[in-house]
């Protein structure tokens, strides 16, 4: 698990996306908002309340809790926009707090990976509660905001400028005790405390953490992947896992002074982990679609026999 300014790796290693639009005055976006508050006081008007995010969600309408809090970077920005209620000063934001009371599903493993990947824990200043800190520069705020809409947050976005780059960088603190809490049970490590190895996860579950990981942590370059991690025990159970995925060559060192790093830079052992952990390809959920896109185009030029490989052409 690393911090946060690792983020400003990724404006240099992770793969090139459209620019985040966000122009009020821009006629196209406003439509969009103003359909995104129509549908707000819509839902408002089914329920007979103000829709929290999972409400929203559960009505299918043709955008996302998550895309209108991206658009108005908070749900309370976007309610006050449609004149509904909002969250008053000093209360909780809603979150569903007990998402990570039991890890019984692909998409909780998915997260858990994801933020032990990169995310931080710092416990407040004179108290015993912690602060679950997330943050991505906008090439990858999928991360931030994917799993924002996965937990029902109502926790507020913030953009902010980069430190060392001109790419912004959108941000999450969590702090309701009983959501830390069970993340903490399910193996989240508690700030300052040994974590040797990853948590236990069920086998059935095993990849999506493993894509959860990589995909938050592991980045992928011209020579494979290159995945530091905090300790030789999570280096050798990555390669362990990498070996039952058929992968003959992951290698685990520790260069001086540096992370350990697990690396698989053989073309079949990459297709072999990729064919795993991606077992409907770019279709796999939950997934950040550019890293596995990314992976099917390194294959095609890099493997020997990329004609028996069906999906480079997706």
């Amino acid at each position: 698990m690393t911090d946060d300014p690792s983020a400003d790796i990724d404006s240099i290693l992770a793969s090139e996306l459209p620019e985040r639009e966000f122009d009020p005055a821009d006629s196209e976006m406003g439509q969009r908002r103003q359909r995104m508050i129509e549908l707000l006081q819509e839902a408002a008007d089914k329920l007979g309340r103000t829709p929290s995010m999972g409400d929203f969600n559960e009505l299918e309408y043709e955008v996302s809790a998550g895309a209108i809090k991206h658009t108005f970077e908070s749900w309370d920005a976007a309610k006050a926009e449609a004149g509904l209620e909002t969250i008053e000063r000093g209360t909780v934001a809603a979150i569903n707090e007990t998402y990570f009371r039991a890890i019984d599903s692909p998409e909780k493993t998915y997260w858990l990976g994801t933020l032990i990947g990169r995310s931080s824990m710092q416990r407040h200043p004179g108290s015993e509660n912690y602060k679950l800190s997330l943050g991505r520069v906008e090439d990858k705020a999928y991360f931030v905001i994917a799993f924002a809409e996965a937990i029902d947050s109502e926790y507020s976005l913030q953009w902010v400028n980069g430190s060392k780059s001109d790419k912004q960088q959108v941000q999450m603190n969590i702090t309701n005790p009983t959501f830390v809490n069970y993340l903490l049970a399910a193996g989240y490590p508690e700030p300052d405390a040994d974590q040797p190895s990853f948590p236990e996860i069920p086998e059935e579950y095993r990849t999506a953490f493993i894509r959860g990981f990589l995909e938050s942590s592991g980045y992928f370059t011209t020579s494979g992947w290159r995945i530091s991690v905090d300790t030789t025990e999570r280096g050798e159970t990555l390669q362990e896992w990498f070996e039952g995925f058929g992968a003959k060559r992951p290698s685990v060192s520790q260069p001086k002074g540096k992370p350990t790093q697990v690396r698989v830079t053989n073309a079949f052992d990459i297709a072999s982990v990729f064919e795993s952990l991606y077992p409907e390809l770019l279709d796999t959920e939950p997934s950040w679609t550019p890293y596995p896109k990314q992976i099917i185009e390194f294959l095609a030029e890099e493997h020997p026999y990329p004609e028996n490989l069906e999906y480079v052409d997706c």
